[in-house]
């Protein structure tokens, strides 16, 4: 219900007097608000009606101060209603996983013991098949092995084999065409000398008479059994030999049956040259080299051969004359060598050079001098071997340099010239020489000591400064 307050407005004097109506108590919906000079016209609906209410400013502030509360009520009562319904709806969902994981669960729980149960049956019908293709093989190979026959186990050996059959290796190694060292995996199938093998080789024994053969030199028990028409391991076996026996001049061997004729082959020592053949293509069809082959023939001089001309192919004299220059190589070798040696005998030995240069210790330095009263250098090294040894080299110490035989700082020996780059920049050339007397020593006609004195090769200067040695023979 709307209350009806009479109100007097003064602006100063009373006005007028207007029926104005309060501001309802309980929340209302405001549709619109209108403002006039001296009115407030608001608009409501309340019961499905829209009534008109002229209202103070204090009036309309506490109505929309109401209507804020209300809207506000309302917007927490949904929340709580959307978070009670969102709970709800989590926990469903919470629920149903779960009751899916527990059937989950079950369902792999049952599918593991049936995948179990299936494999379980699968591997013992596995190995029954495996039981039964060993069986059926077995069988198969106990079917394939015939009587004389053996089938190697693991761990067999060739001599376990045989001791287990109480047969001789030899016999087994012969039947079984393998050597002694022949390895054997298992599963192969190896034949056993049986009664009618040891009674054929008894026969071939009794069929031939033995006879007794001294061994003469040069002869092998291969060249023996070709002589006899025998075999290597029958010739041992009669003699009881060792795997590889020495023979010895007038050893005794017994032999069965009489010695055989061996033909040999005739090689043609003489050949005919046809059109289109070469020297190579003889060589090649009588197995000889193309050396070989000129030293035979030393006619021959060019790769072209004239037609009907006869060379000679003979393989033994061709080694014969190979020996023979191999021979007279050596020889020409050693006499070279001789001569060499007997030069060197005749001028001064290593130990003569050292000892007459250690002479003129002390003899004073004069640049361009090579006289006995003073040196320079090269001077000194031209005089000692021209007097020491009866070998005139260079006078300067750059051609010094290139004279003679290069030796590197470890082979040097006493009686070797060493040659020097003393310049400040080290240009790479040589100015400076001297002779070596061993151990890492050597004597020279000094510019900075004024005079021939023995220096150590070790010293920074002389070290780092060396180039390399030269040996006159």
């Amino acid at each position: 219900m709307l209350k009806r307050i009479y109100t007097i407005l003064f602006t100063g004097t009373l006005l007028s007097m207007q029926p104005i109506f309060a501001a309802p108590q309980k929340s209302t919906n405001i549709k619109k608000i209108i403002q006039k000079k001296d009115k407030i016209i608001v608009i409501i609906h309340e019961n499905g009606k829209d009534r008109e209410l002229t209202l103070t400013r204090d009036a309309l502030n506490m109505l929309l101060k109401k209507n804020k509360k209300s809207a506000a009520n309302k917007k927490k009562v949904t929340q709580t209603k959307t978070t009670t319904a969102k709970k709800s709806t989590v926990e469903e969902k919470l629920k149903k996983e779960e009751a899916k994981k527990s059937i989950t669960k079950k369902t792999t729980k049952e599918n593991k013991s049936k995948k179990v149960t299936v494999q379980k049956k699968e591997k013992t019908k596995k190995v029954a098949i495996q039981k039964s293709t060993k069986k059926i093989a077995q069988k198969k190979s106990q079917e394939k092995i015939k009587k004389g026959q053996y089938k190697v186990a693991k761990g067999d050996t060739l001599f376990s084999i045989a001791l287990k059959y109480k047969v001789s290796l030899a016999d087994l190694v012969k039947l079984n065409k393998l050597k002694s060292t022949t390895l054997i995996h298992p599963g192969d199938i190896i034949k056993i000398p049986g009664t009618s093998f040891i009674e054929s080789a008894k026969k071939e024994v009794a069929a031939n008479k033995k006879t007794v053969y001294k061994v003469q030199h040069g002869d092998t028990l291969y060249s023996i059994s070709k002589k006899y028409n025998m075999k290597v391991a029958t010739l041992k076996k009669l003699n009881n030999l060792i795997p590889h026996p020495k023979l010895k001049p007038g050893m005794e061997l017994t032999v069965i049956g009489k010695p055989v004729e061996i033909k040999r082959r005739r090689i043609p020592t003489k050949h005919i040259v046809k059109s289109g053949e070469t020297i190579w293509t003889i060589a090649k069809k009588h197995n000889l080299t193309i050396r070989q082959l000129r030293l035979l023939n030393p006619r021959i001089k060019t790769h072209r051969l004239e037609v009907g001309t006869i060379l000679n192919t003979s393989k033994r004299a061709a080694l014969q004359l190979e020996k023979l220059a191999r021979y007279k190589k050596r020889s020409s070798r050693l006499s070279g060598v001789l001569a060499r040696y007997k030069r060197q005998s005749r001028s001064g030995s290593s130990r003569d050079v050292v000892a007459y240069a250690k002479r003129f210790l002390g003899t004073r330095y004069v640049w361009g001098a090579s006289r006995p009263g003073a040196f320079d250098c090269s001077g000194f090294t031209q005089y000692v071997m021209r007097h020491a040894k009866g070998r005139s080299i260079p006078r300067v110490s750059r051609r010094q340099a290139y004279y003679g035989r290069y030796v590197s700082r470890r082979n040097l020996r006493a009686g070797d010239l060493i040659f020097f780059d003393t310049s400040r920049r080290r240009r790479g050339y040589v100015n400076h020489v001297g002779i070596y007397i061993g151990n890492g020593k050597f004597i020279h006609a000094s510019s900075g000591k004024h005079r021939v004195v023995i220096t150590s090769l070790n010293k920074p200067f002389y070290r780092q400064r060396f180039m390399w040695g030269r040996r006159i023979n």
